[in-house]
């Protein structure tokens, strides 16, 4: 006769399929945006850039250098915008004259496109394929995950529902 599950098993089920819960939005709020919904920003070289380093600690520390430049967006007034993780546009920071167009996320407030007078230098292809990576990995991750978890469930709720038709005599 099999023994039942502990409480712990079914614990341990559901914080992975929760976990996989979280990839799946983790990589759904990452998906780039379509090139059409970005808000084109034009700004006058010199630029305003500060280069930030950024530093991740963890399990898996990593630093990059970014680039924050200020701007004004319709509807939002004056904001920081700057490139998607790990991408620089060095080309814009030593430009003393011409017209910078960038394309630029709304919400986010990232960078996918740059053209210095009308010379692309960061290419919405590239930005966007880089985003879309990074969301395809999280989405598998959260797929699985949310499977491992619904497998180990699946016994826990098949011995309920017999326990449940039992007859009780």
């Amino acid at each position: 006769m099999a023994a039942e599950p502990a409480e712990t098993d079914s614990l341990w089920w559901a914080g992975a399929a929760t976990l996989g819960l979280v990839f799946l939005a983790f990589g759904y709020a990452n998906w780039p945006i379509a090139r059409d919904r970005l808000v084109a920003v034009e700004l006058e070289a010199p630029l305003p850039i500060r280069q930030v380093l950024i530093q991740l600690s963890g399990r898996n520390p990593d630093s990059y250098f970014t680039q924050y430049v200020d701007a004004s967006l319709p509807d939002r007034g004056k904001v920081v915008i700057r490139p998607i993780a790990k991408v620089l546009i060095p080309e814009i920071e030593s430009l003393k004259r011409g017209q910078v167009r960038f394309l630029v996320d709304p919400a986010s407030l990232r960078i996918y496109e740059a053209a210095i007078d009308g010379r692309i230098v960061q290419s919405y292809a590239r930005s966007a394929g880089g985003q879309r990576r990074h969301a395809f990995i999280a989405l598998g991750a959260g797929v699985f995950c949310v499977g491992v978890g619904a497998l180990g469930l699946a016994p826990l709720r098949r011995a309920r529902h017999k326990r449940q038709a039992r007859p009780n005599g």
